[in-house]
C-alpha cells in the first residue's frame, strides 16, 4: 500500500488557494527558520516561523510553527482601535481552544471568514449599495434589448391630478417627442408579461439587478408595525392580526386536551431552509431574484410546517404580501430578531403552519448556561447584544399525545468557540427538555465529521434518531445541505469550499406515538436566472447557499385495542378440566383462550421496531424480574354485578399476580383507563350469562371439587385481527419470566412436539441436567459471595447487578457460563457509607476505580469460592474480565462494567444483556428458536464454522441469524397447541429456509440485520474502530449497533457461505417427502464432517504449544487466540493469501502440549518464499515474547509442511490427541 506524504510546500500551496491572490502568501528567510506572512483583508497579516529542515514531512500544525501572531500588515489598515482588539481577542481565543494537532489551515480559514463576516469598512458599504438604476435606463435597455419582446412591456406612470396610468411601451412618448409626453422621473414601473421588473418606489430592479441608495429592495411605502408572537391572516380585514391569548411552554398544562385547531395531522409535509439573508454580498448573491424564487417554490408545495432560518424583515415583508399565504390559512410565528432585523442587522426563524396553530410555544435563547433549569421560560430575552433564539412550538398528536417541534440555528463556524456552543446546546437540550416527544430542525451548522458535535449525539443515539440516516446510507446518500462544490451560493459564502451535511431533522423516541418516513430528500437544487428575461445568458445563482430539506412523515399514535391482552394462560394439560366448566357457560369461549387478564386492553402491536424497543423490551426486562411461579385454583367465584362466573386463585397467588400488575401499571400507565381497572381482581372466566336467572341457576352446579395447579414460566400477548370480530385471539408473543430461560430438555412442558424432544436427545442435542445445574449452582456461589460486600447496608450512593448473558441466559447448551458484574452511581447523596466514599474518590479516574473493584471481586471469590477453583485469571483488555475455571470443570468468565453519574440505569445496556432480551422479544417463540439455534450451533461446531476468534461466525452472530429464520417464517400461533404441537416437519422447514435464505444472501455487499432502523451510519472515526470491522457483516439489534461478525475475513466468509451451499446440495439429493426422510435429513446435517483441511489447502502451519501444566497450557493458548485475528488479517489483506483457519485446539493427551494448524493454498516452498508472509509470520511469533506471564516452560514452536506430511503425521499420533 503506498502511503501518500504531503509535503511543507503542498500544505503551503493549500494555504495559498484560500487567499486572493497567490503573492498574499510569502515566504523569506530569518535567521535559522522560514518566516510566512500571510496576508488577509483589510490589510491584517498573520505571521509566524517554521523550521524547514524538521518539519519538511510534517503537517503544519499550531506545534510546529513558532511565532505565530496576528497583526497589521501595513499603516494602510482603516480599521479602528476597537476594531483590531477584537480581531486579535478572537484570534487568542482561537488558539487557546485548538488542540496542538490543529492545522494553520483551518486556522487561516476561521480568521478569513470572521474577517468577511463582522468587519464592516467604507469599501464594503459602497459595494453593498450599487447605484439604483434610473427610469431611463431602464428605457434604454429594453429599446435595444432584442431579447425582450417590447409588445409585451407596460410602462406605469403617474399623473399630478388623475394618479396612476398605464401605457404599451411602444405607445410611450417622452416629453420631447410629444407635447402630451410623460417626464422620465414621472415613470413609476415597467412591467414584462404583467410582472413587474422596475418599480421606482419600491426600489425593485429585477431586470438589471441594481441595488437602491438609500433603504433597501423591499421597502414599501407602509410597512406593517409588528412584534414577536403568532400572526394569522384575517380575511375580512386583509391583514395580518397577533393571535390571543398567547401561552408559553412552561404555563402549558399537559391536562388539558388539544383542540382539533392544535393538533397535527397523522401525515404531515414540512419543509426546513436556511434562505441566506440578504447582508451577505448582495452584489453577488442577488437575492432579489433568490427570494422570489424561494416564494415560488413554497407556493408550489404548500407544506403543512415550514421552518425557515437567517430571515431577515425584507424577506418577512415579502412573504407576508404573498397571496397563497394568505388564503390558504397559514399560521406564522415570529421572532423578535426578525422583526428588528432592519435596525440591529439580525436575523431569525420563522415556523409556519397551515391549518393548524401551536397550543402554546416559546421563543429563548440559544446560548444556554449550565446553570440554566428551564429550555423555555420566557418569549422575550432581555439582551445587551444580539443572541441566536430558538423556537419552540408544541402541538397536539391527539387529545393527550403532545410533541414539541424546533426550529434552530445553531451557532457557524465564523462564532467564537463554535463546536463548544453547538455543544453544549445541544448537551443541555438533551438533558433539560421535560418532555420525550421532541423533534429538532433546523440549520445545525455541523457536519458529519466534526467530531465533537458527533460525540454529544451519539451519546443520546439510542433516543434521538437523525431521520436522514435512518433512511439513507451516508455512503452512497450524503446529503450534503451545504455544497459549494454544486451551490454557488455556498461557493461564494465559504471559506473552505468543503461540502456538508448542515441542516436535519432530529426526532427523540416518542412515547406512545410511532412514525413512520414516507419522503426525505433535498430540494431548492436547481438553479435559477439572474435575469428571468434572458434565460439563454447562462447566468445562473441558487436559492441559498443551503438546499432544502423536505420531509413526509406519518405520525401514528400507540393505539390501546381492546382486540389485544397481556395474559396468563394455563398449560396445556390443564385445558382439558378447565374446559369442563366452561364449554356451556361461556359463550366466548371459541374466542379466547382460558386466561388471566394482567393488561386488557393492550397496545396494538404492529410488528415495527418501535414496537420492540418501547413495548416488548421494557416488558421482557420488567418480566425478568419476576422469576417463574405457580398458580393454585382453589374455588370458583362470581361478580354478581355483571353475571360473570370464575375460577379463583388462592390468595399467594392472588398476591403475586397482583404484584406483578401494579409493576406493569407502573410501566404502561397507558394501559390504567379508568379507577375501575385499578381494582385489579385476577380471574379467569368460565361463565357469563344475559341475566341474573341464567347466572343463579349456574352458579348453584359450578363447584369446584379438587384443586389443581399450574406452572407459569411465560406471559402471552393475545391478538385478534382489527376487521373481524369473529376471529379468535392468537398468540403474537411468547415472553418468558426470570432472567434466564428455561433450558430446552426432553418431556419439558410448553416446549416442542415430544417426538421432537425425542430426536433432539437422541442426538445428544440437549444439555445435560448435570451439567445445567453445576453451571447454576456457580452463578448462584458468585451471586451471594459479591453480595456479601455488595449491599444495601454498605452501599448508598452505587447499586450493583450480577446477570448473566450468551448461551446460559438464552437457555441453550454452551462451554461457558458467562456474567456481567455492573457497579451503578446513583445520583449523589449525603448519607454516604465509608465504602461509598472510598469508590467516589477514585470515580475520576476510571482505570483504577475499575482495578479496586476487580480486586475486591477477587478477594471475595478467593475468600468464598478458593477451594472450589482450579484456575484463576484477570484478563485487562478494552474491558476487565474474570476468568475462573472451577473443579468440576465449569468455566465462568466475569464482565466488570462500571457506570458513572448514570441517571436512569434502567435506561443503559447491560452488556450482554439486552442483546440477548431483543432477540427473545424478535423471536415470539422462544422455546422454537431454543430449539432452531441448538440444532444450527451444533451444525457449525461439527463442520468447523463456530467459534469467533478462528475467523469465523460466533454465537451471537448464529442467534440474529436464526432468530430472523423464526420471526420470518415461524407461521402464525394459534394456540399453545401451536407450540407444543411443533414437529419436525416443521422445524425442517424452519432449517431449510435458514440455509436457502443466508446461502444466497449477498454477503459480499450487504449487512444483514434484524431491523434496518437498527443500524445508523457510523461517522469517519467510528469506521475505522475494530467492531465495524468483519467481511460478513450482522448487525447487533442493539446499540451502538457493532457488527457482530467482525472477526470474519474473506476466506472464512467464504468458507461459511459454502457450508450454506453445501447443505442445500446434500437437501436436494435425498428425499424429504415424509416426516421420516425429513427427519433423516436433519440427522444427515447434523452429521457433516468438518472438512479442515479442505481440497484446496496445499500446506499448513503447524503450531505447538507446550507448558509444564495444563493450566499454563491454558493462559499460553490465550495468548495465542488474542493474537491469532491479526495474523490471518495479515495473511489475507498484505499477503493476499487464501487461508482456511482451523476452529479446534488439538490437545495431547497429558494436556501440557497442544496444536493449532492453519491451512494455506500455496504449496510449502511457495509458501515458505513468500517475504511478506515471512515476515507476517515473524511479527506473530514475536508477539510471545510480550507476554506478561509468560515463563520459562511456556514454549512456541512451528514448521511448515505439506498436506500430505501432515496427515501423515497424524496417523502416526492420532490416539495421543484430543480435540476441543
Amino acid at each position: 500500500m503506498i502511503k501518500t506524504i504531503t509535503t511543507i510546500t503542498d500544505q503551503l500551496n493549500s494555504l495559498r488557494s484560500i487567499l486572493r491572490s497567490d503573492d498574499y502568501l510569502q515566504i523569506q528567510p530569518s535567521g535559522d527558520y522560514e518566516q510566512v506572512r500571510i496576508k488577509l483583508d483589510h490589510d491584517i497579516q498573520i505571521s509566524f516561523l517554521f523550521d524547514s529542515l524538521n518539519i519538511l514531512n510534517k503537517p503544519l500544525t499550531i506545534n510546529n510553527v513558532h511565532d505565530l501572531r496576528i497583526t497589521k500588515s501595513s499603516n494602510k489598515c482603516q480599521l479602528n482601535n476597537e476594531q483590531l482588539t477584537n480581531i486579535r481577542k478572537y484570534f487568542d481565543e482561537l488558539i487557546q481552544n485548538q488542540n496542538e494537532s490543529s492545522s494553520l489551515l483551518s486556522i487561516v480559514q476561521s480568521i478569513q471568514d470572521h474577517l468577511l463576516k463582522n468587519i464592516m469598512t467604507i469599501e464594503d458599504v459602497s459595494t453593498m449599495s450599487n447605484k439604483f438604476r434610473g427610469a431611463d435606463l431602464i428605457f434604454n435597455r429594453i429599446l435595444h434589448d432584442k431579447s425582450i419582446d417590447r409588445s409585451q412591456v407596460i410602462i406605469g406612470y403617474e399623473d399630478r391630478f388623475t394618479g396612476i396610468h398605464e401605457i404599451e411601451f411602444n405607445e410611450f412618448k417622452k416629453v420631447h417627442e410629444h407635447e402630451y409626453g410623460v417626464p422620465m422621473h414621472r415613470i413609476r414601473y415597467f412591467k414584462i408579461n404583467g410582472c413587474i421588473v422596475w418599480d421606482r418606489t419600491r426600489k425593485l430592479d429585477i431586470l438589471t439587478g441594481s441595488k437602491q441608495q438609500n433603504g433597501t429592495p423591499y421597502d414599501t411605502e407602509e410597512r406593517p408595525i409588528l412584534v414577536q408572537g403568532l400572526y394569522h391572516f384575517d380575511q375580512s380585514l386583509q391583514q395580518w392580526i397577533i393571535q390571543y391569548p398567547h401561552i408559553t411552554l412552561t404555563s402549558d398544562n399537559p391536562k388539558v386536551p388539544s383542540t382539533n385547531e392544535t393538533c397535527l395531522h397523522e401525515r404531515y409535509h414540512i419543509v426546513t431552509w436556511n434562505i441566506l439573508f440578504d447582508y451577505y454580498q448582495p452584489a453577488l448573491i442577488y437575492t432579489s431574484q433568490r427570494y422570489r424564487s424561494i416564494l415560488d417554490t413554497l407556493k408550489s408545495l404548500l407544506p403543512d410546517i415550514i421552518c425557515l432560518q437567517e430571515v431577515t424583515y425584507n424577506f418577512l415583508n415579502l412573504l407576508l404580501n404573498e397571496i397563497w399565504l394568505q388564503e390558504n390559512n397559514y399560521y406564522i410565528i415570529i421572532m423578535k430578531n426578525v422583526i428588528d432585523s432592519g435596525k440591529e442587522k439580525s436575523y431569525g426563524q420563522l415556523m409556519i403552519m397551515k391549518n393548524f396553530r401551536p397550543r402554546s410555544f416559546s421563543i429563548c435563547p440559544l446560548d444556554l448556561s449550565d446553570n440554566d433549569e428551564e429550555t423555555a421560560v420566557a418569549t422575550t430575552v432581555t439582551k445587551q447584544k444580539i443572541s441566536k433564539e430558538l423556537l419552540i412550538a408544541r402541538f397536539g398528536l391527539n387529545t393527550k399525545a403532545t410533541i414539541d417541534l424546533v426550529n434552530l440555528h445553531l451557532h457557524s463556524d465564523l462564532s467564537r468557540n463554535a463546536s463548544g456552543k453547538r455543544c453544549q446546546t445541544l448537551e443541555n437540550f438533551f438533558k433539560k427538555m421535560k418532555t420525550s416527544n421532541y423533534m429538532l430542525i433546523g440549520d445545525f451548522n455541523f457536519g458529519d465529521n466534526n467530531l465533537r458535535e458527533q460525540n454529544i449525539l451519539a451519546l443520546y443515539e439510542n433516543k434521538v434518531h437523525d431521520l436522514w440516516k435512518d433512511v439513507y446510507n451516508l455512503d452512497q446518500n450524503p446529503g450534503y445541505t451545504y455544497d459549494p462544490s454544486t451551490n454557488l451560493c455556498a461557493h461564494i459564502t465559504s471559506q473552505s469550499q468543503i461540502n456538508r451535511r448542515l441542516d436535519r431533522y432530529l426526532i427523540h423516541t416518542l412515547d406512545n406515538v410511532s412514525y413512520s418516513i414516507e419522503h426525505l430528500s433535498m430540494i431548492g437544487i436547481e438553479k435559477i436566472p439572474i435575469d428571468p428575461l434572458n434565460i439563454n445568458n447562462n447566468q445562473l445563482i441558487n436559492q441559498s447557499d443551503h438546499y432544502a430539506l423536505q420531509l413526509i412523515i406519518n405520525f401514528r399514535t400507540r393505539s390501546i385495542s381492546h382486540r389485544s391482552a397481556l395474559v396468563i394462560l394455563p398449560t396445556l394439560n390443564t385445558r382439558s378440566f378447565i374446559r369442563s366448566y366452561s364449554k356451556e357457560y361461556y359463550p366466548s369461549a371459541g374466542l379466547w383462550p382460558s386466561h388471566f387478564n394482567l393488561l386488557w386492553p393492550f397496545f396494538d402491536l404492529i410488528d415495527c421496531q418501535n414496537d420492540q424497543e418501547d413495548i416488548l423490551l421494557r416488558l421482557r426486562l420488567l418480566l425478568s424480574q419476576y422469576p417463574s411461579f405457580s398458580i393454585k385454583i382453589n374455588e370458583i367465584d362470581s361478580f354478581i354485578e355483571n353475571n360473570i362466573i370464575y375460577m379463583k386463585m388462592n390468595d399467594e397467588s392472588t398476591k403475586y399476580v397482583r404484584q406483578l400488575h401494579e409493576q406493569l401499571i407502573k410501566l404502561f400507565p397507558q394501559c390504567l383507563r379508568d379507577k375501575r381497572s385499578s381494582c385489579y381482581n385476577p380471574h379467569m372466566t368460565i361463565g357469563q350469562f344475559d341475566n341474573e336467572e341464567k347466572f343463579n341457576e349456574a352458579k348453584s352446579s359450578l363447584i369446584l371439587h379438587e384443586s389443581f395447579e399450574f406452572p407459569v414460566e411465560y406471559i402471552y400477548v393475545l391478538q385478534r385481527p382489527h376487521d373481524n370480530d369473529t376471529t379468535p385471539f392468537h398468540i403474537a408473543y411468547q415472553l418468558p419470566l426470570g432472567p434466564v430461560l428455561q433450558p430446552i430438555n426432553f418431556k419439558q412442558i410448553n416446549s416442542v412436539h415430544i417426538k421432537l424432544q425425542e430426536f433432539f436427545q437422541t442426538m445428544n442435542l440437549y444439555e445435560t441436567n448435570q451439567s445445567y445445574k453445576r453451571k447454576q449452582e456457580k452463578f448462584e456461589k458468585l451471586s451471594s459471595c459479591f453480595q456479601q460486600m455488595f449491599n444495601k447496608d454498605t452501599l448508598h450512593c452505587f447499586t450493583t447487578s450480577f446477570l448473566p448473558y450468551g448461551s446460559y441466559r438464552i437457555g441453550v447448551n454452551g462451554q461457558d457460563l458467562d456474567t456481567v458484574f455492573v457497579l451503578n452511581e446513583l445520583k449523589s447523596t449525603n448519607n454516604k457509607t465509608s465504602f461509598d466514599e472510598s469508590l467516589v474518590q477514585l470515580k475520576h479516574d476510571s482505570n483504577a476505580l475499575n482495578n479496586h473493584v476487580v480486586n475486591l471481586l477477587e478477594t471475595q471469590i478467593n475468600g468464598n469460592l478458593k477451594g472450589e477453583i482450579i484456575f484463576y485469571r484477570k484478563v485487562q483488555a478494552l474491558f476487565s474480565i474474570i476468568s475462573i475455571l472451577f473443579n468440576d470443570q465449569t468455566k465462568v468468565e466475569i464482565y466488570v462494567q462500571i457506570k458513572i453519574n448514570n441517571e436512569k440505569p434502567s435506561e443503559d445496556s447491560i452488556h450482554g444483556v439486552q442483546d440477548i432480551e431483543r432477540l427473545v422479544t424478535y423471536v415470539r417463540c422462544p422455546p422454537i428458536f431454543q430449539h432452531l439455534l441448538t440444532f444450527i450451533r451444533t451444525w457449525a461446531q461439527h463442520v468447523g464454522l463456530y467459534e469467533q476468534v478462528y475467523g469465523y461466525l460466533g454465537g451471537y452472530s448464529w442467534a440474529i441469524l436464526c432468530a430472523y429464520i423464526c420471526h420470518t417464517y415461524l407461521p402464525s400461533m394459534k394456540s399453545l397447541s401451536s407450540i407444543e404441537q411443533f414437529s419436525i416437519d416443521e422445524l425442517f422447514l424452519l432449517v431449510r429456509q435458514f440455509f436457502s435464505t443466508f446461502a444466497n444472501f449477498n454477503w459480499s455487499s450487504q449487512a444483514f440485520r434484524l431491523y434496518p432502523k437498527s443500524f445508523k451510519q457510523m461517522n469517519l472515526l467510528e469506521k475505522s474502530s475494530v467492531h465495524n470491522r468483519g467481511s460478513m457483516r450482522i448487525i447487533s439489534p442493539s446499540p451502538p449497533y457493532n457488527n457482530t461478525g467482525r472477526a470474519t475475513i474473506n476466506s472464512t466468509r467464504d468458507l461459511i457461505i459454502q457450508g450454506f451451499q453445501r447443505v442445500l446440495q446434500l437437501l436436494d439429493t435425498i428425499n424429504t417427502i415424509s416426516p421420516e426422510d425429513k427427519l433423516n435429513a436433519l440427522k444427515e446435517i447434523l452429521e457433516l464432517n468438518n472438512d479442515f483441511p479442505n481440497e484446496k489447502v496445499k500446506s499448513l502451519v503447524q503450531l505447538t504449544f507446550s507448558s509444564e501444566n495444563s493450566n499454563e497450557l491454558d493462559e499460553w493458548i490465550g495468548w495465542m487466540k488474542s493474537r491469532l485475528a491479526y495474523f490471518v488479517n495479515a495473511c489475507e489483506k498484505e499477503c493476499h493469501l487464501v487461508i482456511q483457519t482451523q476452529s479446534s485446539i488439538e490437545y495431547k493427551s497429558n494436556n501440557t502440549e497442544a496444536l493449532y494448524s492453519i491451512g494455506f493454498q500455496l504449496d510449502p516452498q511457495t509458501l515458505i518464499q513468500h517475504q511478506n508472509f515471512s515476515n507476517c509470520l515473524k511479527k506473530f511469533v514475536d508477539q510471545f515474547d510480550l507476554c506478561l506471564n509468560r515463563k520459562e516452560s511456556m514454549k512456541i514452536s512451528y514448521k511448515i509442511f505439506s498436506i500430505h506430511d501432515w496427515k501423515l503425521e497424524r496417523m502416526q499420533a492420532k490416539t495421543q490427541r484430543t480435540t476441543q
